[in-house]
């Protein structure tokens, strides 16, 4: 029997202690085996690659050096305190350190298993809003998005952050239902705090926009009294405080740098020092971008806005409730894109926090929409599929000799071959879809369209092992430590890049010293603007060496080794190579992408090199 779509969860929450009208559905073996496959799925091969540079080495660098340090106050990178970011991602990372030792497995853990919370997160709203069906689905339309699937393989805060503002959004919808109750919102405040040792204040302005923008909507002032906004303030500054305090007692001046530079600054994009322009985008390409992210599922665009809107305004008996939920993730799912839309310094992955309310509204619209009155958009979206389906599978195929050439791919061809394969499985899922579609078989459209995707994606994790030699430094330095013979006592001075993720990323395949403590690589301090150095509070970091310090220790006795920018190719003209004097030794790293290794006289005689 066809579940029915009106809301399971609780709808007459007044008081915290009345029992549900309505009981939520049983989680079944279906929801296990779903939530277990897609935890497997998100876990499979984030140890088969190195770290890429600059983010995901900037990450797996602090969190290496807080166990190393035994710091757990100041983040430390490449040997010299970094104060860019809170510490809660850091943290994780070195806890997961602690448990499983220093690889890449382990730095990619936490985001993995937060990308499955926020999968079970969204999993179970959408079944109290809609039923078991439809917690199904929004786990699954979430654990195959492009976005999340990418940037839970990849080391960035912005995916934790979308668990924790799903979470906060979810706690809000919570308080508002239940105002006589305070524990949704000391959930709700917990998770801002949360969210703000994540990324600082956007973790706290998307959720308090959302209830702003909410009241406004609703013409509901008391929601204000009811959040309990002394209280939560108090639990906030609980949590968030005390680490602000040690940090600005063993950092003078952190927290002005990290107000006006990291927040104030980096809305007008007078940050220093504008290292982020790689990802930086126009407003066009942020909205395309965002669609990119929400793909597949961004082909349903306008029925989700319009099934969203049509139940938002309910507002009576057992509805009430689900209204309020739908204005809520409808709110969630379009005020992170708006917000940052007119700022100058929008990177590409900031409209990612849409993607989990997103994908909740899209498995409520996938759930109701075999009536008559979604048919028309019903098929609409299955002729999309098929149309975009069949470009997907097939034009790969023609773009192989475009592709080669782009100086990246140049460097790592064998990612081509994992580029049709994965295009193959997109496409059938999506053809498949469609044609279910077509046929009124939502449920079957659903699975077809996923399974290729999540198998796709799996498939695809082996491409980033392939394009590694490229954006990380692991190759690199095996190659030169094993089969170069070079002395394990060698100096290494990085020519720099637009972050200090690069240089730390080859300090990470360094190790550890004698002492067990964390090897860095020197930086070149040089006034070339691709190069610019953090200004952190405090002195000089031990890494940066300016051009007369570079000569003299090139002309040493001691054995020491020059890498060149990872983004270097040969159609960068522009940046010219800040080489030693007198450099006669390069060394032929393979798999070194387009970094250039040059050795001193001493390393080359250390090397046994003529």
């Amino acid at each position: 029997m066809t579940e029915p779509v009106v809301p399971a969860a609780a709808r007459d929450l007044h008081a915290c202690e009345m029992p549900c009208p309505r009981a939520l559905p049983r989680v079944q073996g279906y929801d296990l085996l779903l939530l277990g496959a897609i935890l497997a799925a998100l876990l499979y091969g984030i140890g088969d690659y190195g770290l890429y540079e600059p983010h995901e080495a900037h990450f797996a660098g602090v969190g290496r050096e807080m166990v190393l340090r035994h710091d757990w106050v100041t983040p430390h990178l490449n040997g010299a305190p970094y104060l860019n970011k809170p510490p809660l991602f850091y943290w994780l990372i070195a806890l997961s350190y602690k448990a499983f030792g220093i690889t890449e497995w382990a730095a990619r853990l936490p985001l993995a298993l937060m990308g499955w919370l926020g999968v079970v997160l969204a999993w179970q709203w959408a079944r109290e809003l809609w039923g078991a069906r439809a917690g199904r689905a929004a786990a699954g339309m979430l654990a195959v998005s492009a976005g999340w699937y990418l940037f839970s393989h990849q080391l960035l805060i912005d995916e934790m952050l979308c668990v924790l503002l799903l979470a906060a959004l979810y706690f809000l919808w919570k308080g508002v239902t239940q105002r006589e109750c305070a524990a949704p919102w000391v959930c709700f405040y917990v998770t801002l705090a949360l969210a703000i040792l994540s990324k600082g204040l956007v973790g706290l302005a998307v959720p308090a926009a959302v209830l702003f923008f909410f009241v406004i909507l609703k013409k509901d002032g008391a929601i204000l009294r009811a959040s309990r906004p002394l209280m939560g303030l108090l639990i906030i500054a609980v949590i968030v405080v005390p680490w602000l305090i040690l940090m600005e007692t063993r950092n003078p001046g952190f927290l002005h740098y990290v107000l006006v530079n990291e927040h104030w600054n980096r809305i007008f994009d007078k940050r220093w020092p504008p290292d982020y322009h790689a990802s930086q985008t126009s407003w066009p390409i942020f909205l395309l971008l965002t669609l990119v992210w929400l793909a597949p599922w961004s082909f349903f665009l306008p029925q989700v806005f319009a099934f969203s809107a049509k139940h938002a305004s309910r507002w009576s008996g057992v509805d009430r409730s689900a209204a309020d939920a739908v204005s809520i993730l409808g709110l969630g799912a379009l005020l992170p894109t708006l917000l940052f839309l007119p700022v100058p310094s929008r990177l590409i992955y900031y409209s990612l926090p849409t993607l989990p309310p997103f994908a909740v509204l899209a498995a409520g619209w996938w759930v109701v929409m075999s009536g008559t009155d979604y048919r028309r958009g019903r098929k609409l979206a299955a002729l999309l599929l098929l149309l975009f389906g069949i470009a997907v599978a097939v034009v790969p195929f023609f773009l192989k000799d475009f592709l080669i050439k782009q100086p990246d791919l140049a460097a790592a061809p064998q990612t081509l071959d994992y580029i049709p394969g994965f295009a193959v499985a997109i496409g059938a899922g999506m053809c498949c879809c469609g044609i279910m579609l077509l046929a009124g078989k939502t449920g079957a459209a659903l699975l077809a369209l996923c399974v290729p995707i999540g198998i796709g994606e799996a498939y695809n994790t082996q491409g980033f092992a392939a394009f590694d030699r490229v954006r990380s430094s692991r190759r690199m330095v095996e190659d030169l430590l094993k089969n170069k013979k070079v002395p394990p006592d060698c100096i290494w001075i990085s020519e720099g890049s637009l972050e200090l993720g690069a240089a730390a990323g080859t300090a990470f395949y360094l190790g550890t010293d004698n002492d067990e403590r964390a090897r860095f690589v020197y930086v070149v301090n040089s006034d070339n603007p691709n190069r610019r150095p953090p200004n952190f509070p405090g002195g000089k970091p031990e890494y940066l060496i300016d051009e007369a310090e570079l000569n003299r220790t090139w002309s040493s006795p001691k054995p020491v080794l020059y890498v060149t920018d990872f983004l270097r190719h040969a159609k960068k003209t522009d940046d010219p190579i800040a080489l030693p004097p007198d450099p006669r030794h390069r060394i032929e790293v393979e798999d070194a992408g387009h970094r250039q290794v040059w050795a001193n006289e001493a390393a080359w005689v250390k090397m046994g090199r003529p």
